[in-house]
Order: C-alpha cells, then structure tokens, then sequence
C-alpha cells in the first residue's frame, strides 16, 4: 500500500514529500542510521532537478493554497499534543526547549546549548521585576522559567499555546498564567505590554496574516516596548518543496521570506535594534540522537508511525538548513511611539 501512494504523492506534492511519507508509512520503526542517510545523502544531478522543479509552478499555488485552509490548532494539535513523556525524552532536561539552541562548540550537550540559547534571548527581552511579559507560543514554560530566575517574579509572565499538552504541563508544573489561545487570532488589550516574545513559534502565522498581527501586537505594547522574535524562514521567496514538507509535520503552517519579514516589521512601525543569524543543524542532530537512544521507551509512548514521523523530521529539517533553504533568525523589534 505504501508504494502505491508513492507515484501520486509524487505528482501532486513532489519527491521530497512522497519520499518522506513512503518512510513513515512502514511498519516498522525506522532504524536510525537508515533514517538519516535517506533522508540527508545527496540525490543524483537528474534526481536533483525534480526534487526542485516539480510540480511545475503552475501547480504550486493550488497545492499550499490547498493545505493552508485546514486550521491552525489542528496542525499544533498534530505535532505537539504527541505526549509530554515523548518530548522528554529528547529535549534537555532543564528547560525543554523545543527550538533552537546555540552551541559554542559542538561537543558541547544540548543542556548547555540550550542554556546559552536561554541567556542570548533573556538579553535580548532584557525583563525587569514587575514588568507585563508575554510570549506567543509559550511551549512547556521554558523561557518564562529563564525570566523567572532572572527576575524573582512570574505573576506578570503570561503565556499561549494551541497545545492541550502544553497547558496541562504548565498547569502541574511551572504555574505561569497560560492560556489555551490562538495567538494569530485573539484580541489583545492595548498599551498593556512592555514586552511580547516568540521563539519557534512565528513559523506558524502565514504571509497573509502577518501585516494584521504586527498592527494587533505593535498596539498591545507599552510606548518604547519590544517585540523579540526567534523562528526559522525561507532564505528565498520561492522554495515549494520545503513548503510541501513542512505540511507533513506541521499541517497548515506556512513560512515567509527573510525579505518579507524584514520589511514587515518596519511597515507596521517598529524599529529593528538587533537580528541575527543562528545554526539549527547540531540542535537537530542532538535531538534526533537522543531519541534514537530512547527508541525503546519511544516506542512505549507512541506508535511506530509517530515514531517514524520524527525519526524523518530531524533529518528533513537538518537538510533545509544544510541545504540553505532556511535560517534560524533573532530580532528586537522596538515601538518608537
């Protein structure tokens, strides 16, 4: 049966994606080696070239149009509400950032990455005790945990998430006012922030619904607040094949272009003080480790296709940056009125 959605995924969606699909369907998990290698190594020049040009651009529009009207809380229901255990068992174990991290060297473990990635941002949101902070897209907690140290308090760190999980974790954990919301979509109070973050979490918000969002997040700001944001884009306005990927491990979730990005944030008024360009690589490669070193519990938690849904995803992730399709970027947006 797997074979045989092969060719038709192939023209609808192309090779990257029916290939990617054709190894989560098998029924058994996938070995790790084998994972890695199919999904990394590099395809023949003529391979290549379809991997990159087809469908034909004609047809590329009708295929995201088609994926981008399922919902938004459907595609974080499918990747995140997996298991909190699953999540543990390959994220670092202080923080449980999902994002990536910043390794100083590459023998250094994925604790202390991400705990170099938690004090880069920390400087960049800058908190101060007292302050109205919210982040987009808060995940298990962990950069309110690192604002927390930083400033003894959490009754102003304010949280949302589209994931049941998540907020459940909050709730029996860490105790920070999450709410279960779509942050794309709510209302927010004016003038009521001094600061609002996201980290891997603007990936989500498509082309169309970003201009509405900055106007939404600009007015929500106290005068001289900032908005902070880490998340991955496209290097080029155009790259389908990513984009039809993506649609397997996020569903209905579409990236922009760095130049989109860069010119948003100054059409809806803000200041650029500060971006930058981060590497995702050794971060997916420690995560996709980790769990491959826990395939046995892996595999107690979740079934073989979940298993083997992100036994391609580190990979296929790994290989949009190796390829240079996408970067990890950070940027101070400030309101200058």
């Amino acid at each position: 049966m797997r074979a045989a959605y092969f060719p038709l995924e192939t023209f609808i969606y192309g090779i990257s994606y029916a290939w990617l699909k054709y190894l989560i369907r098998s029924p058994e998990p996938l070995d790790p080696n084998y994972a890695w290698d199919a999904v990394t190594r590099d395809s023949p020049p003529v391979l290549d070239w379809f991997r990159l040009n087809w469908p034909i651009k004609p047809m590329r529009p009708l295929v995201i149009a088609a994926k981008m009207r399922q919902d938004h809380a459907l595609g974080i229901h499918a990747h995140y509400d997996v298991s909190n255990e699953f999540y543990k068992l390959f994220l670092d174990k202080r923080y449980m950032f999902y994002t990536c991290a910043d390794f100083h060297h590459p023998d250094e473990t994925i604790e202390e990455a991400q705990q170099h990635k938690a004090d880069f941002i920390l400087n960049l949101i800058d908190p101060k005790p007292g302050q109205k902070i919210l982040e987009l897209g808060c995940g298990w907690g962990a950069m309110l945990k690192r604002i927390e140290e930083a400033t003894g308090t959490k009754e102003n760190l304010y949280g949302l998430t589209l994931s049941q999980e998540q907020v459940d974790f909050n709730d029996q954990h860490n105790h920070y006012n999450v709410e279960y919301a779509d942050f794309i979509t709510r209302a927010y109070p004016q003038g009521q922030y001094d600061c609002i973050y996201s980290i891997g979490a603007w990936e989500h918000v498509r082309t169309r619904e970003i201009p509405q969002l900055l106007d939404k997040l600009f007015a929500a700001l106290k005068p001289g607040g900032r908005l902070v944001q880490h998340f991955f884009c496209r290097v080029n306005d155009d790259i389908f094949a990513p984009a039809a990927c993506a649609q397997i491990y996020f569903p209905g979730s579409m990236g922009s272009s760095y130049r989109f990005h860069a010119k948003a944030w100054e059409d809806a008024g803000f200041r650029i003080t500060h971006r930058s360009v981060h590497d995702y690589r050794l971060t997916l490669r420690a995560w996709f480790d980790n769990l491959a070193a826990n395939r046995e519990r892996a595999l107690e938690i979740v079934d073989v296709a979940t298993f083997n849904r992100y036994m391609t995803f580190f990979p296929a992730s790994w290989r949009y940056f190796n390829d240079n399709m996408g970067m990890v970027t950070r940027w101070v947006l400030e309101k200058t009125a």
